[in-house]
């Protein structure tokens, strides 16, 4: 093997060691929930990014429906909003339909747009849209619904979900300041 074998050998080895760590991995078995808390960072910022932890919690039901409840009993951290889409949302109608919604200028800037919660997977969609096209998650935990398609015991599925955040100011109580960076999952149902 020559060296420059090697070296691209030990960049994927370490690219792909990254990959798996970045990701959360979720092991459900029906009836038998499983909770972890996510940290949620800015996208577009490099240093400094935190936003807030996010508890999430995982379920099956009907063998085939993913539920996921997002927040729990407590204000999230710094008292700030997390919102998910289940539809393409233009950040200038949002605005517009809501009077208590608005963005920094910098939100503005990068982020025209809303994605959906669930990024593109060939393995699942989200299984109930929600009212206005988004849920906001302050206080009290809200369920996301997702169906898996072909489900096979112990095969893992990939899936990434996008968050926003947005906090209170004295003008508006949804001040939108981040777009998070997808958070990806592997889940493996027994």
């Amino acid at each position: 093997m020559t060296v420059r074998k090697g070296i691209v050998l030990i960049g994927l080895i370490c690219w792909s060691t990254l990959w798996l760590t970045a990701q959360k991995k979720i092991e459900l078995q029906p009836n038998k929930p499983q909770s972890m808390e996510v940290r949620l960072c800015d996208y577009y910022k490099t240093e400094g990014d935190f936003l807030l932890n996010l508890p999430l919690t995982f379920s099956i039901i009907n063998k085939n429906i993913l539920v996921i409840m997002v927040g729990n009993d407590t204000v999230l951290d710094y008292e700030r909003s997390v919102w998910v889409f289940s539809e393409e949302v233009d950040l200038a109608d949002l605005m517009k339909a809501n009077r208590n919604v608005s963005a920094e200028k910098v939100f503005k800037k990068q982020s025209a747009m809303f994605n959906t919660v669930l990024l593109p997977c060939d393995k699942m969609t989200l299984y109930r849209a929600f009212d206005n096209g988004y849920e906001v998650i302050t206080k009290n935990a809200k369920p996301l619904f997702f169906e898996i398609q072909n489900l096979s015991p112990n095969q893992p599925i990939r899936f990434s979900l996008q968050f926003y955040v947005a906090k209170p100011n004295a003008s508006f109580p949804y001040l939108f300041i981040a777009t998070c960076k997808p958070i990806e999952f592997e889940l493996i149902i027994k």
